[in-house]
């Protein structure tokens, strides 16, 4: 039901600024570059761009998978460090593949070719890639990725319903919280920046659906009328809607929290990204990581982080996963080198929450 780079959800947030250290995803972070953990990151995501300026997600697949949901992740997390030559390698890649016709892009490239495999278009992706186009405006005042990121927000918004939400794709029926709380950060940031209230009002509504319809007064819903317990959600929700919100973050750790051997002797503590918890999904825990830095809860920021880099391998990769786990949604993950979690660990160090939103 979804796909961000395998599945589809994105959520939409809204207006609260998000405290100094944070504030605003688009605000410049500071990087110390001499830190090896950090140095390291970003050597290995500059080593997985192939010629195309797409990004290889994994190292163990076997195969030149290049999930969009990833390059926009990479992308924001060289913006971040300030390393706008690779970020560029990655967004440059998307104006040469050139979008569908409806105005977004697949989910899924040859990273070597840059032709389609299997792609589907989606809004999940497809916010994050707007997002990262935003980031990418307001640190350089550079327009070569505005046209494009027009084309996104328009298709983003092609599949917004009456009620303010938005579907997962065209023909479908569900409005997961996760792809709505992406879309409302990228579409809000995207009319903040471009000074056009058109995007802006409609953000406004996809924020009053997520609150309305997503949220049950203690946690976030999977999605409309869809009461499946899932972290990303509740990660995504107090980085982008903010303290007032932040519940979801605490209420699962109930649920989707865990512990799992992921070497002889060796344990780490974080998140599944459902309730089985049959794995420690290391993306799920830097989002939870990010989550309460928003709420400016240190204690559990730090902790969660730290955990997240006993997954960090001699590449600068962090692993997706403790071991290979369900994802809830029909796939699993796996213990693999990858491109999304190191993306992620990478905010966690620059303490930049890219997800956060611009005042108007």
């Amino acid at each position: 039901m979804r796909i961000k780079r395998r599945r589809v959800f994105l959520l939409f947030l809204s207006i609260p600024i998000i405290a100094a250290t944070v504030c605003c995803g688009i605000a410049r972070a500071e990087v110390a570059t001499q830190n090896s953990g950090l140095t390291k990151a970003l050597a290995f995501l500059r080593s997985q761009i192939k010629s195309t300026g797409l990004i290889d997600s994994y190292v163990e697949d076997n195969a030149d998978y290049s999930y969009t949901y990833d390059d926009a992740l990479a992308a924001m997390a060289f913006i971040s460090a300030g390393d706008m030559s690779s970020a560029r390698k990655i967004l440059d890649a998307f104006l040469i593949i050139g979008p569908e016709p409806e105005g977004g892009f697949l989910h899924r490239y040859d990273a070597v070719t840059g032709n389609p495999i299997g792609g589907i278009l989606a809004v999940g992706h497809n916010a994050y890639l707007l997002q990262a186009m935003n980031l990418y405006y307001f640190r350089t005042k550079d327009p070569r990725y505005n046209t494009a990121a027009r084309g996104i927000a328009d298709y983003i918004l092609s599949q917004q319903a009456l009620d303010g939400g938005i579907y997962g794709r065209a023909g479908v029926t569900w409005k997961s919280t996760e792809n709505n709380l992406a879309a409302l950060s990228a579409i809000h940031n995207f009319g903040v920046i471009q000074e056009e209230p058109y995007y802006t009002y409609s953000a406004e509504k996809i924020r009053v659906f997520v609150k309305t319809k997503c949220w049950d007064g203690k946690r976030f819903l999977c999605g409309e009328n869809d009461p499946m317990i899932v972290t990303d959600a509740q990660a995504l929700g107090a980085m982008i809607l903010g303290a007032a919100y932040k519940n979801g973050a605490y209420w699962v750790r109930k649920y989707t929290r865990n512990t799992k051997r992921y070497a002889p002797g060796k344990i780490i503590t974080g998140f599944d990204q459902n309730t089985d918890r049959d794995t420690v999904w290391t993306e799920g825990t830097l989002e939870e990581a990010m989550a309460y830095l928003a709420v400016k809860d240190i204690g559990n920021f730090n902790f969660y982080k730290a955990q997240a880099e006993r997954l960090f391998q001699p590449s600068g990769a962090l692993r997706a996963a403790s071991n290979k786990g369900t994802t809830g949604f029909g796939e699993y993950f796996q213990r693999w080198q990858a491109v999304a979690p190191t993306a992620w660990y990478v905010y966690a160090y620059t303490r930049n929450n890219v997800m956060s939103l611009r005042e108007r």
